[in-house]
């Protein structure tokens, strides 16, 4: 079957008119109001209008090790692409035992993202039921060269989904400021974080 010239360009132009209105309409969903909706800057504390609202702890003690914790045997070190990510982009973030000899480890859900508040970095994540969530810990050897590896889409959704089996939320909604991913599951060692501004 042939077709002409002219009703190619024709089917052409229509395509890409109709891809362009879709991302039009992209860009005005998020002029909508689908930017990050909670508080700006470093607020006072995270406050949640939900009373049954309990937010995880954090099973940790400051100081926290920047990028790089030694155990006795190894050492591992934390990376990420960026240390800004704008409200609904993908934090990518990779632990690695970049030592010679095997650790133990807590897996890969033994984390904390957190947000600078005057009354200290405190998780943005909970329970609704009134009672406090665990994390899953689950004991793992990780071997030399080993990595746990993470991508978290920050909105509220997807940060209370990343964890199976447990019914998380997040209050408030996440706002533009200053956060830290921690991971606090290095058995024998101290955690190890890296901080990241969120931009709506």
């Amino acid at each position: 079957m042939t077709r002409s010239r002219r009703a190619l360009l024709a089917r052409v132009g229509g395509a890409v008119a109709a891809v362009g209105t879709t991302a039009v309409a992209g860009c005005l969903d998020f002029a909508a109001g689908d930017g990050a909706q909670g508080p700006d800057g470093t607020p006072a504390t995270l406050s949640c209008p939900d009373g049954g609202f309990v937010r995880l702890d954090a099973p940790f003690d400051e100081p926290i090790e920047t990028r790089t914790v030694e155990t006795d045997d190894t050492r591992f070190e934390l990376s990420t692409e960026a240390t800004s990510e704008t409200y609904g982009s993908t934090l990518r973030l990779v632990l690695r035992n970049s030592g010679g000899a095997t650790a133990r480890t807590e897996g890969e859900y033994a984390y904390s993202i957190q947000r600078r508040t005057d009354e200290g970095w405190l998780d943005v994540r909970g329970a609704t039921g009134g009672a406090p969530a665990t994390l899953p810990r689950e004991e793992r050897p990780l071997d030399p060269n080993g990595t746990y590896s993470w991508s978290l889409r920050l909105n509220e959704e997807s940060l209370t989904s990343a964890v199976p089996e447990r019914e998380l939320d997040v209050c408030p909604p996440l706002g533009p400021g200053t956060h830290r991913f921690v991971y606090w599951g290095i058995v024998d060692a101290s955690p190890v974080g890296v901080e990241f501004e969120l931009v709506g």
